[in-house]
């Protein structure tokens, strides 16, 4: 197995709550397989593309609780511009979140990329990967470790 994993980050590589879209950074995680266990770590902080683009979009409030007014969603160009996201995921398996809108969800599952869905208790990226490769059924608790971790004895 070996596939990333992106989970959107604030600026202290917590778990961005709001919507995905509207996060600063992007961690990915590489997950792959090492004498049974599933091994993550992360190999790379991408930063939003919108960032370079219109940071306002980034920083508007309304974007941040669930995105898109429903005036907007059907938009073709509206939904077009969603897609700028595929530029810091494009070889993501799933992208792990608390909160989207339904036009990122349109322009990830076109790209190829699954959008796992978190509880807001969930805090550290790591947790997230763990939480996803358990509730996958990838792995079990017993067998995931970080890279340069000690396994467990």
């Amino acid at each position: 197995m070996k596939m990333k994993i992106a989970v959107p980050v604030d600026a202290n590589n917590k778990m961005y709550h709001s919507n995905a879209w509207t996060a600063p950074a992007f961690a990915i995680y590489l997950i792959t397989e090492k004498d049974e266990m599933i091994v993550f770590e992360c190999i790379d902080h991408k930063k939003n593309p919108w960032l370079e683009i219109d940071e306002r979009v980034v920083c508007d409030p309304a974007m941040h609780a669930d995105g898109c007014s429903d005036a907007v969603k059907a938009d073709p160009t509206h939904l077009a511009e969603h897609s700028i996201i595929l530029k810091a995921l494009n070889d993501c398996s799933y992208l792990i979140v608390e909160t989207f809108c339904s036009n990122v969800k349109k322009v990830l599952e076109n790209g190829g990329i699954e959008i796992f869905q978190l509880p807001p208790i969930v805090k550290e990226p790591d947790l997230a990967i763990k939480n996803l490769l358990v509730n996958l059924d990838f792995a079990t608790l017993q067998n995931i470790r970080k890279a340069k971790e000690r396994p467990a004895l």
